[in-house]
């Protein structure tokens, strides 16, 4: 099993389209098996991500970029572990609330569109991070800017859950959003970042 580059685009863009055609963007994605554990493997693809989050996440921990990123294990640690943990807190959660939804066929698909809606959502995330980790923002504002994409965020993640789980969607759409803040907070403050 590999990550083709046109099997990555293609995936990536029709997480990104859930936002706006909704339920016929997940034809994009791979549905199979095979293409949920490649949801999964493409997890690596937030190597950018996760160094423009490290190097805001060494800032804010009072580290000098210019000592080396991975000069402090513990913080590398807390910030791949906090992207990992973030993006599989919401499908362990349904797991856990209703285990027999683990075999329904729209769980599959909704754990796919949410691993690939997970990689987008690192990547819109480590924008405002990047930013202010090169001195372009103060912290004041790249909150601010956090804000903003974090909104987006929050409208894919609701999208994708509409779109996967078909005409229960919308009722299931705002309370998956609302928990996955909730996970969210949670580890961020487990992980102790920001």
């Amino acid at each position: 099993m590999r990550l083709a580059a046109d099997d990555v685009a293609r995936s990536l863009r029709g997480s990104w389209h859930l936002m706006t055609r909704g339920t016929e963007a997940l034809s994009e994605l791979d549905l199979s098996r095979d293409g949920f554990w490649r949801s999964y493997l493409a997890f690596a693809l937030m190597l950018p991500a996760t160094i423009a989050m490290l190097a805001a996440a060494r800032l804010i921990a009072g580290l000098p970029n210019s000592a080396g990123l991975f000069t402090a294990p513990t913080l590398v640690m807390a910030v791949v572990g906090a992207l990992c943990l973030a993006i599989l807190a919401v499908p362990t959660l349904l797991i856990a609330l209703r285990p027999a939804l683990a075999q329904a066929p729209r769980f599959t698909s909704f754990v796919i569109a949410w691993n690939w809606a997970g990689i987008v959502s690192a990547s819109l995330m480590a924008v405002p991070a990047a930013v202010f980790a090169v001195g372009w923002s103060t912290p004041t504002l790249a909150l601010v800017q956090s804000a903003f994409f974090a909104a987006i965020v929050l409208r894919l993640r609701y999208c994708v859950a509409r779109a996967a789980f078909g005409p229960e969607g919308p009722a299931i759409a705002l309370p998956l959003i609302i928990a996955s803040v909730v996970l969210d907070y949670g580890v961020i403050r487990l992980f102790g970042l920001f």
